[in-house]
Order: C-alpha cells, then structure tokens, then sequence
C-alpha cells in the first residue's frame, strides 16, 4: 500500500511540474499578441493627416489650412483602424484610449477608397494587415510584414523586426518596403 501511494505521489508530482508544451502556431500567436498595439502604433498613419491637402484656393500655409491639420494632428483618441482578420486577431483584446479596432470584414462592401468607413466612423485612419511572424532559428527575435492602406492607390508596407529583451517582446525596428 505504501509503495502505491509513494508511487502515485511521484507520478503527481512529475505531472504538475512538467511544463506544458505549446505548438509553434500557439507560440507565434502569443508573441504576436504581444507586439500587436506595438507594431501598429509605429507603423500606422492616419489616414486623416495622410490624405489631407489644402484645397485649390489654399497653400501649405494658409492659416485655415494649418489651423485644421494641427486640430487633426491633436485629435488621436479613438482613432478607428480596420484589421484583416486573416490571423483571428481576438480585437477586443487590445481596446484602448488610442486605437478602436474593427474588423475589416464589418463593412463587407467592396471599396477601394473605404468612403464607407470614413462615413461610420469620422476618425477612420486606415487599414492595415500583418503577417505571420518568421522566427530566427533561436526563437529570439523574428520579423513580420505589415501592410497599411489608406485607400485605393494609397498605403504603405513596412518590415516590422521584433526582438525578446529581459522576457518581453519588443519592436527593434521598422523599415518602409513600399509607398503607394
């Protein structure tokens, strides 16, 4: 009897202590969770500011002009970004102040310009899509291609390098790939 209960303790004992074992795609996800609001804070534009020009009876200097951009640029709570859900992205996980996360299968009518979008949502700053992330062979540092759009003929691709550092997951570096 003994011998029993010795052995179930040992076998207890050895199940509890064993660290669970996670698959690369879990792996990937939880690292990639990690880095998200990161990534998009250094990579996104606001579509606002982006696409905003003076009109034809003003100049880069007019005082309208410039009275309106610097409201724009001031105006960063709340800002509205479609994701591309390829990934299933859980976006309620990343609610803050600064960013307001939408799927970007809500509004399922296909527009270039996202006019649609802009309608829903006055602070709508663009989409934007990312990629698994490729890891090095040690698992310690990793990079991952994002895409932002602004509209048909416009947007930008960025090569997002991510690194762990004391446990955590941190964008080392960005490189712009492609301007449209």
């Amino acid at each position: 009897m003994a011998k029993k209960l010795t052995l179930t303790t040992i076998l207890i004992l050895l199940l509890i202590s064993c660290k669970k074992k996670i698959s690369y795609i879990e792996f990937e996800q939880n690292v990639f969770d990690e880095v998200f609001l990161k990534i998009v804070d250094s990579t996104y534009k606001d579509k606002r500011l982006y696409t905003f020009f003076p009109n034809r009876d003003q100049s880069d200097n007019d005082p309208d002009f410039l009275i309106q951009r610097k409201m724009l640029e001031n105006d960063t709570i709340g800002l509205v970004i479609a994701v591309s859900n390829e990934r299933k992205i859980d976006l309620k996980k990343f609610k803050n102040r600064k960013f307001v996360f939408k799927n970007i299968s809500e509004i399922t009518e296909v527009n270039p310009e996202y006019e649609k979008w802009s309608e829903k949502y006055p602070k709508f700053a663009g989409a934007m899509s990312f990629s698994k992330i490729r890891f090095d062979d040690t698992y310690q540092s990793g990079e991952i291609m994002v895409s932002y759009s602004c509209g048909g003929k416009c947007g930008l691709g960025y090569n997002v390098f991510i690194k762990k550092v004391n446990q955590k997951w941190i964008v080392d570096k960005v490189e712009q790939t492609w301007i449209s």
